[in-house]
């Protein structure tokens, strides 16, 4: 070996396959340098697509995501972003497609299963949308079907009920966004909306470049005439959103949904106020309730028609879903801890916009129980602390698409509710109904016994079929072999009660015994085979 030749070698004088070495380095290094610049670029762009989604600005979040599609490393959650934008855009045929998409990746959450069975119920293609709902219910370990239906006998026992209302689109509704109707003395609307004001100054939600909401009122002359809109109480309107609001049954008091903040990022929680009337004269003061969580928001208030009991809807902690009903009551002046209306009622998804009506039958709409697609109404009635299983209110009231916010006249004689449903005038519009058929329900309670032993029977299987063949009802008894339906006044049913090795028991019930009883005991005893 030549000692010297490192010594008087020149540093530059590099041989050819050290050269070459060199080279590759450097190529490599450039590559690599190159793939974490175009890394960051992705996740520069991911971060302004979030960004933008965050911001409810979902068409130009749609198309940035657009961009990364096939590009960035967080494919699934790209193609997932890509669905809901279409979906918040209604579009749902595009959502579909890539929700579709979506679920051939590994790893599927539950939102996605849940979102495109949504989405394919909107499309009314309801078998599919079952598949992938109860692949959703698996997965979250959520309620089943109400009544204990099967979501194909659901939809049949939904159907079948059709009829009870005449909806009547508004003469108040415009381009813009009308929704959360209530009745003011009987004949007023207040009403909350984003168009712009004549006798306000509006700010711009930055978001979408449209007016933020604020309160409207109009005079009925009668269900479905109203005079043209007026902003209501301007005094105490803020720059931000305002509603929907809730009148006590003497009209003296309102609860009112409000944003308290904005910061950079987007609007801030929500909160909900009180204000009160004397003398025919709305105060300007506002009062906060001692009900909201920091970091969480209270919307959506309800008041009872006693002004004992305030329902409304949270993001708070410890809740079933998305968004839950909650109530407090009014003691002496105080607000009692909300309490959660529970899981009979309260589901995976969205749970809000509720309303009790003058016989103090509890209103509101969900995306989570079975329906006819994105939110439906639905009514329950409350017994104490508990709750009747959720009916829901059928054709009509509920298409595929966002029907909510829901308000009855005194008199039962029809009401207001909102929708986004094609053919209206603008994003969402308020619509009246007329009540055809008035909602009465029997309760039907009852324990069964075995007949030779005395002790109660349970897991009796309990069937509930409608005259025109049509199954309602699919339950079984508790541990003490007790059991409980509520059921449509006006109809005639067949009540089956079968166990096995036991001899199966029919009760039929019509109308007339129906109409006779608010509540009905229906004690069974089933004999041995």
């Amino acid at each position: 070996m030549d000692k010297t030749a490192d010594i008087y070698t020149p540093a530059y004088a590099i041989s050819a396959a050290k050269m070459r070495k060199a080279m590759k380095l450097i190529a490599l290094t450039l590559m690599l340098l190159g793939l974490s610049g175009l890394v960051a670029a992705q996740s520069r762009a991911l971060t302004k697509a979030d960004d933008a989604f965050e911001r409810f600005d979902y068409s130009l979040a749609l198309k940035r995501y657009n961009k990364l599609d096939g590009k960035s490393e967080s494919r699934y959650y790209v193609t997932k972003r890509i669905a809901d934008c279409y979906r918040l855009l209604n579009m749902p045929v595009n959502a579909l497609e890539w929700y579709e998409k979506a679920i051939e990746f590994h790893d599927v959450d539950a939102e996605t299963y849940y979102h495109l069975g949504q989405t394919l119920r909107v499309l009314k293609r309801y078998e599919e949308s079952d598949i992938y709902l109860n692949r959703f219910r698996e997965i979250t370990r959520t309620q089943a079907p109400q009544q204990g239906l099967s979501p194909g006998e659901f939809l049949m026992a939904v159907k079948s009920d059709s009829g009870r209302y005449e909806i009547i689109p508004l003469n108040i509704n415009s381009e813009y966004s009308e929704f959360g109707p209530a009745i003011l003395d009987g004949n007023k609307l207040v009403f909350s909306s984003n168009r712009p004001g004549k006798s306000v100054i509006r700010q711009l939600d930055s978001r979408n470049n449209l007016p933020f909401f604020g309160l409207f009122v109009s005079e009925l002359s009668d269900l479905s005439t109203a005079t043209y809109p007026l902003p209501f109480l301007p005094k105490i309107k803020t720059e931000l959103n305002d509603g929907p609001v809730s009148f006590t049954a003497d009209g003296q008091m309102l609860y009112i949904t409000r944003n308290t903040t904005a910061t950079q990022e987007g609007l801030s929680e929500l909160d909900i106020f009180s204000l009160n009337r004397r003398d025919g004269k709305w105060s300007s003061t506002l009062a906060s309730l001692p009900l909201k969580i920091k970091g969480y928001s209270i919307a959506h208030p309800a008041v009872s028609p006693d002004n004992q009991r305030l329902y409304f809807s949270s993001d708070m902690p410890g809740g079933y879903g998305a968004k839950d009903l909650y109530y407090s009551e009014l003691r002496g002046g105080f607000f009692s801890q909300p309490v959660n209306l529970g899981p009979d009622i309260n589901t995976a998804g969205n749970d809000v916009f509720p309303f009790v009506d003058s016989a103090g039958r509890l209103f509101f709409a969900s995306d989570g129980l079975p329906g006819l697609g994105g939110l439906d109404i639905f009514m329950t009635i409350p017994e104490g602390q508990n709750f009747s299983k959720p009916y829901n209110l059928g054709p009509g009231i509920n298409t595929a698409y966002d029907d909510f916010s829901i308000v009855i006249k005194s008199d039962d004689s029809g009401g207001y509710f909102s929708s986004n449903r094609p053919g209206g005038a603008g994003s969402d519009d308020i619509y009246a109904f007329k009540t055809l058929k008035p909602l009465r329900f029997t309760h039907i309670l009852g324990t069964i016994m075995n007949q030779l032993t005395g002790e109660p029977e349970e897991a009796v299987s309990i069937s509930v079929i409608k005259q025109n063949g049509i199954v309602v009802a699919n339950i079984e008894s508790d541990e003490k072999g007790n059991y409980s339906l509520h059921l449509l006044s006006d109809e005639e049913y067949t009540i089956h009660f079968r166990k096995r090795m036991m001899q199966a028991v029919e009760k039929s019930l019509t109308p007339s015994e129906m109409k006779a009883f608010s509540t009905l005991n229906l004690n069974i005893k089933l004999a041995p085979r």
